[in-house]
């Protein structure tokens, strides 16, 4: 329907671009040919003047230039409707489902948390110790769903543009990196790697975000990701400078690595390039796309290289806020 639509538009603005511009050089030509007989009239027994070439190419290039001019403005606001019309199914489909994905999510919070307190009663009790393994196994998995529901609703917050460029406020990058990298020191060890946090603590960075919670969710991503695809006894290299008018923070580790083909669909959704440790890291595939999801509402940027073996670096780069 929308390609008959096309070539039925683009038909007419050839004809009316046609009609019109022989219509409108046809009155330049008789126009010119009428002050030519005037001419004459004036001055019989005068050799009469004929149009010069140049004036007949002349007419016809202005005239195809209001013409064209003309069709060209019609079609580019006709194209701009056309295009909000043709969208518009599209971003009500799209506005669905989001919000369904919003609503499901916050309905699933209640019966889970729930089952959690349940789980954790059942293995307080410690009259159940034949069933103890299983109900921890559980208890992990309703942990898994109560993290992947939300980072369902921080998908949702951010793919509609909730609170971006509302009551704003200035924080400092450096600040920020520092509190999560002292609340991730207790998983790092957990996993036997190591957190080094590098600083120079007379500098700051400060940027603009709607919500700190937000950075900081950024930013323990990365480092999460970085401690839970390392090695035994790896380590984690954090590290904040300021990079011209931007402020970075890069996060370096002794992984596995990912290869070559897989770097750029890391930051697609659900993907995973390591899908044998989904179950015992307990990633969902969104980490990094919440990570890219909220830099971009940041107006920064987000880069990833690796070597397979060798580790992996993430670099998150901040626009500095220019007032300060």
């Amino acid at each position: 329907m929308l390609t008959v639509m096309y070539v039925v538009i683009l038909a007419l603005i050839l004809f009316s671009s046609a009609s019109i511009t022989r219509s409108l050089f046809a009155q330049r030509i008789e126009s010119r040919f009428s002050r030519v007989e005037i001419r004459l009239s004036e001055r019989v027994g005068l050799p009469s003047p004929q149009p010069r070439p140049e004036d007949m190419r002349a007419d016809f290039l202005q005239a195809t230039i209001i013409v064209d001019g003309l069709l060209l403005f019609v079609a580019g606001a006709f194209s701009y409707w056309l295009a909000g019309f043709t969208l518009r199914p599209i971003q009500a489909a799209y506005n669905r489902q989001r919000q369904f994905l919003s609503d499901v999510s916050h309905e699933l919070r209640t019966p889970l948390a729930i089952l959690r307190t349940g789980l954790e009663n059942e293995l307080s009790m410690g009259q159940f110790s034949k069933v103890r393994p299983e109900i921890e196994d559980h208890l992990e998995e309703v942990d898994r769903m109560s993290r992947l529901i939300g980072d369902f609703l921080v998908l949702s917050r951010l793919d509609s543009h909730e609170g971006n460029g509302n009551g704003a406020k200035v924080v400092d990058l450096q600040a920020v990196v520092r509190e999560t990298a002292d609340e991730l020191r207790d998983n790092a060890k957990r996993h036997g790697v190591s957190l080094v946090l590098t600083q120079d603590d007379g500098l700051r960075l400060p940027v603009s975000v709607p919500s700190k919670e937000l950075l900081a969710r950024a930013v323990a991503n990365v480092v999460n990701n970085a401690i839970a695809y390392n090695r035994e006894s790896g380590s984690v290299q954090i590290s904040t400078r300021a990079d011209g008018r931007s402020a970075t923070v890069r996060v370096k580790d002794t992984g596995i690595g990912i290869a070559a083909e897989e770097q750029e669909l890391v930051f697609d959704r659900f993907y995973r390039a390591e899908k044998s440790r989904t179950r015992r890291t307990g990633g969902s595939g969104l980490g990094l796309p919440i990570v890219k999801s909220i830099v971009d509402s940041l107006g920064g940027s987000v880069t990833l290289s690796s070597q397979v073996g060798q580790g992996t670096e993430v670099t998150i780069s901040l626009p500095v806020h220019r007032t300060s």
